[in-house]
């Protein structure tokens, strides 16, 4: 990075966790990184900020090759797969967690809009991103190679300036302090459950000629439910598993957590008619392919509707028109057919451990 001293310690590379965590936290760094001058780089807790890789040492990815589900170069991917969902400007792209564990951003371009798709393996977090900036233009967002509190941190691989950890979502370094990119709408579900909503969606090429293994997920079994592991330690709250999937509705320092768990004790398909700063909103959850979860606004064409589900036929039912409504939040039967809900661009998916520690504050849904 120019104009910084920020000390390089330890590779990440292909771990599994065990002997290799104990090995990989014994070569990085005892004091924090700093900026020109041995300033802060970042107005963070420097005891949670780790230098553990080079700049770009996990390299993003820039508009990669989209192809159709049945493309053979889909093959490293199973049916219950994790995915990041988009659509924008009428077309559904899928994003696999599977490229994530080893590229951790993508950069993509769909139609004249730009977004990027964030994923941090170590808190199960997926965001969306608009990259473009007031002051600095559209940012081309790469993995700095520091981790905070265990989450990706970002940087701007143009100016090779810090922005700050993923779920921050607020840059909180360097020159990026109190400026802040705006959230895109994502929803992450099963590869099987995206493409049955979206059959015609395309969904990143395997052949990325990048020589990794998208079928192997190289944190052994980190992300599992009952693993109480952490690649560098930190306090965490542990009323819940650590590694247990929440949806979050992030409003400013505060919002709403919903705990898969939680939302499972009240059935296989649910809703939810909430209010989350200030806005009407939607929770469909669906136990079937892998627990997911997601969050719409509630109003369509200026009314507000409330959801009911049904279970037997697997879809959302509003109370105010009758009309039925898939999980992805599409009208297909009723007075509403053809209409879409708008899904909450501040709504993602993470670990539990990870939504407490940057969203102390914030409320928990609670099935009782």
């Amino acid at each position: 990075m120019k104009g910084r001293t920020i000390r390089e310690h330890g590779r990440l590379g292909r771990i599994a966790l065990g002997s290799a965590m104990i090995a990989l936290l014994a070569a990085c760094q005892d004091t924090p990184p700093t900026g020109v001058g041995g300033a802060p780089l970042c107005d963070l807790d420097s005891d949670l900020l780790i230098s553990s890789l080079a700049p770009n040492a996990i390299p993003a990815l820039n508009e990669p090759p989209m192809v159709a589900p049945d493309d053979p170069t889909v093959d490293y991917l199973r049916e219950s797969d994790r995915v990041l969902g988009v659509v924008v400007e009428g077309e559904a792209r899928a994003y696999p967690h599977n490229i994530f564990w080893w590229h951790e951003i993508v950069n993509d371009r769909i139609g004249d809009t730009w977004i990027s798709l964030t994923f941090c393996p170590l808190t199960g977090s997926g965001l969306g991103f608009d990259p473009e900036l007031e002051g600095f233009g559209r940012l081309d967002l790469g993995v700095s190679g520091l981790l905070f509190a265990n989450n990706l941190v970002m940087y701007d691989r143009d100016s090779e300036a810090v922005y700050g950890p993923q779920l921050s979502v607020e840059g909180s370094c360097e020159t990026f302090q109190d400026r802040s990119l705006e959230l895109r709408a994502v929803q992450e579900m099963s590869w099987a459950r995206w493409k049955a909503l979206h059959p015609d969606t395309r969904v990143v090429s395997g052949d990325l000629q990048r020589g990794r293994n998208y079928q192997l997920y190289p944190y052994g079994s980190y992300d599992d439910l009952t693993s109480n592991e952490l690649l560098f330690p930190m306090s965490v709250d542990r009323t819940r598993h650590i590694k247990e999937r929440v949806l979050a509705i992030r409003v400013g320092k505060n919002g709403k957590g919903y705990p898969f768990l939680e939302l499972a004790e009240l059935g296989s398909v649910v809703a939810l008619n909430e209010t989350v700063g200030g806005v009407p909103t939607a929770v469909f959850f669906e136990e079937g392919d892998g627990m997911a979860a997601l969050a719409f606004d509630a109003r369509v064409d200026g009314q507000t509707l409330t959801f009911a589900a049904d279970p037997d036929a697997g879809v959302w039912i509003d109370d105010e028109t009758g009309s039925t409504w898939t999980f992805g939040g599409d009208a297909i039967d009723g007075p509403l057919a053809g209409s879409r809900l708008t899904p909450r661009a501040d709504a993602y998916t993470l670990f539990w451990f990870a939504w407490r520690h940057f969203q102390p504050s914030a409320g928990v849904f609670e099935a009782g």
